[in-house]
Order: C-alpha cells, then sequence, then structure tokens
C-alpha cells in the first residue's frame, strides 16, 4: 500500500523543522554575533602564519570557565577511565580528590585498585549509580549481581565479570560502593568524562549495564539482554537527568566539568570497521555535550578529547597501543585546568606567554625531545631554567636535539646547567667548552671554562691543547 502524502508542501515542512527554537544551541543577533567574533582572539582556525603555536608541535586550546575551582575545592571524578587519569593529577597537584581511594573493604582489596570501579563507560551507567548512591530505595540489590558459575557472579555495572565471593560479601562492597559515590552530593566539583556510546541493556531489570553481559549468560537468556548504540538525544537526556539529580540532592552549588574521553573504543559489536565505530561513538557523545552546556552556567565543557586528537600521535598515546594516554598529555590537560579555573594557583613555569605547572612543563619538553623540535625546545627551555635545570637525563635529551637543531647557544645554556649537575664529567665540560668554543661572543668564558677544566682535570691537557689551537685564529684577527 503506497504511503499517504501530506497536503503541506515540501519547502513548508523543512521551514516548519528548521523553525523550532530548541533546534539550535546558540543564538545572538546580528551586532552581538560581530561584536563576538571581534573580540574573540582564538576565532580563526591556526596557521603556520597566525598562531600556529596553538596547534603545532603541540596543541593548545583555550578555555573560558564559566566559575572558578578553590585550592580547598573537593574533586569527585567518575565516567571513562580517562577520569583515573584526570584525578590522579589533581591529587598530585594537591588538590583533595574524594573518588581516588574508595574503602570496598576486602573485596575492593582482593581485585585490584579500587578506585578503578568508578570507571563508568556509558553515560547510563553513570546515571545509574548516582541514582543508587542517592535514592537508595531504587538500588535493585542482588538482583544486579549474576551467577555465572557455582560460587562465582558477575556486576556488569562495577567491570566485575568474575567474583569468587559470598553473595552477602559482594553485597557488603556493594553498599561500600554507594556509600564512596554518595560523595557527589558533597565535593566542590564533579567531573564526568563520557566514554563510549555501545551499550548493553537488561530488558529484565530495565537498566543499561557498564559492560556487555559475559556470554554464558547470553547464551542462557538469550531474549533478556539487548545491545544498543546511543543516539544523541539517549545522551543528551542521560546528562539531563543526572544533572537535576545532583541538583536536588545537593546543598552546595554545582560545579561540573564534562569532557569526552579521547580514549576510543578497543572493539566494536557493529558490523563496521571500529575506526567508524569510534568516531560515532565520539562525534555523538561531543555534540550533545556542546548541547547540554549550552545553557548551564555550573557547567563547563573542557577540551580534553581535542588536546589528544589533535595532537601527534607521537607523544599522544602511552605503551605504543594507540589507546592508553600519554602521562604527558595529561599532564598538559590538567595544567590547563589548574591554571584556567584556579585564579589563586601559582603556576611554577610558562610557555607562549601562558602558565603551566611544572609537570606540564617537564611533560612539554620530554614531548619536544621525541618531535626533535629545537626551536620549541629552545623557547621553553629559555622561559623554564629554573625547573628544567634539575633533571640532568632531560637536560642531555634537550641538548642532544638542540644540537642537531643547529642551536649552540642554547646548547651551551643547557650543558652550563648539566656541568653544575654533574662537575666529576669530564666529558661533560669538555663538550661545554667545544659547544661554547664556536660561539664568538663567548669566547671569555670558554678561556674560563678551560681553566675550570685544567683545575678539575690536569690530566686531560691534550683536550685543552687542542681547543687552545682552534681558538688562535680568532685571538689573532683584527
Amino acid at each position: 500500500m503506497a504511503k499517504k502524502k501530506s497536503s503541506r508542501p515540501p519547502h513548508d515542512a523543512a521551514k516548519t523543522a528548521l523553525s523550532k527554537p530548541h533546534d539550535a544551541i546558540h543564538r545572538a543577533s546580528s551586532e552581538d554575533a560581530f561584536a563576538a567574533a571581534r573580540k574573540n582572539m582564538q576565532r580563526r582556525y591556526p596557521s603556520p602564519e597566525i598562531d600556529g603555536e596553538r596547534l603545532y608541535p603541540l596543541v593548545d586550546p583555550a578555555v573560558s570557565p564559566g566559575f572558578t575551582i578553590g585550592r580547598q575545592d573537593s574533586v569527585f571524578a567518575v565516567g571513562s577511565c580517562f577520569a583515573r587519569n584526570l584525578e590522579g593529577a589533581l591529587h598530585r597537584a594537591g588538590m583533595t580528590v574524594l573518588s581516588r581511594d574508595p574503602d570496598l573493604g576486602q573485596i575492593g582489596e582482593s581485585v585490584g585498585k579500587a578506585s578503578t570501579f568508578l570507571n563508568k563507560y556509558t553515560v547510563h551507567s553513570i546515571l545509574n549509580e548516582m541514582t543508587w548512591a542517592l535514592d537508595r530505595d531504587s538500588f535493585p540489590g542482588e538482583k544486579i549481581i549474576y551467577p555465572v558459575g557455582e560460587g562465582l557472579y558477575c556486576d556488569p555495572q562495577l567491570g566485575l565479570v568474575r567474583l569468587p565471593f559470598a553473595l552477602a560479601d559482594i553485597m557488603d562492597m556493594r553498599t561500600r560502593y554507594l556509600d564512596a559515590m554518595v560523595q557527589v552530593a558533597v565535593a566542590d566539583v564533579i567531573i564526568l568524562t563520557l566514554g563510549y556510546v555501545e551499550a548493553w541493556y537488561d530488558k529484565e531489570l530495565d537498566i543499561y549495564l557498564n559492560i556487555a553481559p559475559p556470554p554464558r549468560i547470553c547464551k542462557a537468556h538469550p531474549e533478556r539482554f539487548e545491545f544498543r548504540v546511543l543516539g544523541f538525544d539517549d545522551i543528551l537526556g542521560a546528562l539531563e537527568a543526572i544533572y537535576a539529580l545532583l541538583k536536588a540532592h545537593r546543598e552546595k552549588p554545582l560545579k561540573m566539568l564534562l569532557t569526552v574521553s579521547p580514549v576510543p573504543l578497543a572493539s566494536t559489536f557493529r558490523d563496521m570497521d571500529v575506526l567508524l565505530a569510534n568516531t560515532y561513538s565520539k562525534s555523538v557523545q561531543r555534540a550533545a555535550a556542546e548541547a547540554f552546556v549550552a545553557d548551564k552556567a555550573d557547567v563547563d565543557y573542557f577540551p580534553s578529547y581535542e588536546t589528544v586528537t589533535l595532537s601527534n600521535p607521537t607523544v599522544c598515546w602511552a605503551r605504543n597501543d594507540y589507546r592508553h594516554v600519554s602521562p604527558d598529555i595529561v599532564a598538559r590537560i590538567m595544567s590547563n585546568v589548574l591554571v584556567s579555573y584556579m585564579p589563586d594557583f601559582e603556576a611554577a613555569g610558562a610557555f607562549h606567554g601562558k602558565p603551566m605547572t611544572d609537570d606540564a612543563v617537564f611533560a612539554t619538553a620530554r614531548m619536544l625531545v621525541k618531535l626533535s623540535e629545537g626551536p620549541e625546545l629552545a623557547a621553553l627551555f629559555r622561559q623554564n631554567r629554573h625547573l628544567l635545570r634539575s633533571d640532568e637525563k632531560l637536560l642531555g635529551q634537550i641538548a642532544d636535539v638542540l644540537h642537531a637543531a643547529d642551536l649552540p647557544q642554547d646548547e651551551s645554556d643547557v650543558l652550563e646547567d648539566m656541568v653544575a649537575l654533574s662537575p666529576e664529567r669530564p666529558r661533560l665540560l669538555q663538550r661545554l667548552i667545544s659547544t661554547t668554543a664556536g660561539i664568538p661572543e663567548r669566547i671569555d668564558r670558554t678561556r674560563a671554562l678551560l681553566a675550570l677544566h685544567a683545575e678539575r682535570f690536569p690530566g686531560r691537557a691534550a683536550f685543552r691543547a687542542r681547543l687552545e689551537r682552534s681558538l688562535d685564529p680568532v685571538d689573532e684577527q683584527p
């Protein structure tokens, strides 16, 4: 049977659809739009001629904080495994991180680092645990613990597929877990990281799971579980539910940082290339995040995803697996958080005119070494010599890159600090002397270093004689 055609002209239907006010996440008059463009210093995409350092060799996206974070504020991070990277960096920065070491009792201690149980890979998993923690009557109890064998259980919400413990002990651990999760109501700052959109649904319990149910359970109950790929409305709806839940149960003002995890899908349940499945997963969550924060002054999107995915893969990934984010990238991301959101944070370093934590300075140096970026390394060293001069191994790597880039003056400065750290190494002092000798304006320094060499290593006269002969033509010039 043929479909009945609408009497409304196609262009009228399209006009009606486009006119819905909720379709646009931002609206501004022409006057306001042009005014915003004029004052936006990051309006244009970087090019080699303008703002190129914001994109190459290391990405540095700007943020516009909608609120501030105090140094004494507590933080609770929940979401994908990338949340653990962020909370670790915040802990090292001296922040109070309530999600870092939850007390999950004997079971928690026996199955690994307890904070990893806060890994929630889909937005509905986050919503589930927050709801159960803040409204205990909603908790399904033993129903979410699936038996998988004699004396073995599975908790797909916590990502635990093999629990060889008594059910009563598992439920005790579960209660402790919800006690830890309830701190989302008292933490000053909530960090939410969105993982992926491939989700499993328990139709019997009417809940989304955090991980796929074990195959043997699916085989035993083929109609109970369903694989779903979340869409924009699914994600946005769950985010709105999380927001409403937190607002209802908190006495403190809400301050939330939302980000999309850059960690890609390990594999997909869809019949497509995992590269395509991952692109959809991240893109739809990024889009939903933008819509979610658009009308909320107490929620900011933070560009962790962009920082990683726009950066050179050579420095992005740890373990050489293209999935685990490098600690150096994390250090730069958290430096961006701290200096952008904390007015009382005293950054020890700086680069390209922007304050930077000392961790981020060292991380930036290591990444520039990997990329053999001589000029960038030289600029970083000049601005942060007071920090970098403490790490002799890193200084050696920097000196090698500067040598290859034919930057003798900067190489000489680095070698000066290395000699100060290891005055007993003759070859190191000799390298410094040789480098300095090639810089005409540092002849006096070369002479002083040769005298120092004679004092420290009198038996290496041959080296000094050779260097002094090379200096003679310079001395004879008019």
